[in-house]
């Protein structure tokens, strides 16, 4: 029973930060950034290093999701879902580092630290901007799967009534049954 209790808190905890952080990120973090910065070099320094640690960050919390997992395994709700659910999220997360994050701070230090200084049918301008696109669609894409997840490990809550083999308990009894 600890096992189970554990698991199910580890998990809800790592996809509470990872969804959170997320959200945060994309309404509170990056506007407020821009409000503060304008679009500067800091700006996006800030941006940079904010994005880097919201995925180090997912990664460490989609591992500790798979473990928990395995811990609740035999009590889980379509647990193969949520290990495919947890796993995209973990690659989306990966390819969006390395892929979309990493070539887009390659743009940058190739612009002078300023994307913005450039001209907007420059090559690294418009590869910054078609990677800055990609990475909104692919957080997205972690947003929506950690969604459908929290989904999933909501259904666990409703298993307790239905594996119950009592019958209900009558808290009012308004027969008039003089038996």
């Amino acid at each position: 029973m600890a096992r189970y209790i554990f698991g199910r808190t580890l998990r809800l905890l790592a996809l509470a930060v990872w969804i959170g952080g997320i959200v945060f990120f994309g309404v509170v973090v990056a506007p407020a950034a821009a409000r503060v910065f304008g679009t500067t070099e800091r700006f996006a320094d800030f941006i940079g290093y904010s994005i880097l640690m919201l995925h180090a960050i997912g990664m460490w919390c989609g591992i500790a999701m798979m473990v928990s997992l395995r811990l609740v395994y035999d009590r889980a709700y379509k647990p193969m879902a949520q290990g495919v659910l947890i796993l995209l999220m973990l690659v989306l997360t990966f390819a969006s580092n390395k892929l979309i994050i990493l070539p887009m701070e390659h743009d940058r230090a190739l612009a002078g630290g300023n994307i913005s200084v450039l001209l907007t049918g420059s090559p690294i301008r418009e590869d910054f901007d078609a990677r800055h696109a990609w990475s909104t669609r692919v957080e997205g894409g972690v947003l929506f799967c950690g969604l459908a997840l929290a989904v999933l490990i909501g259904f666990e809550a409703g298993l307790r009534e239905r594996i119950t083999t009592a019958p209900p308990r009558k808290v009012f009894d308004l027969s008039e049954d003089d038996a």
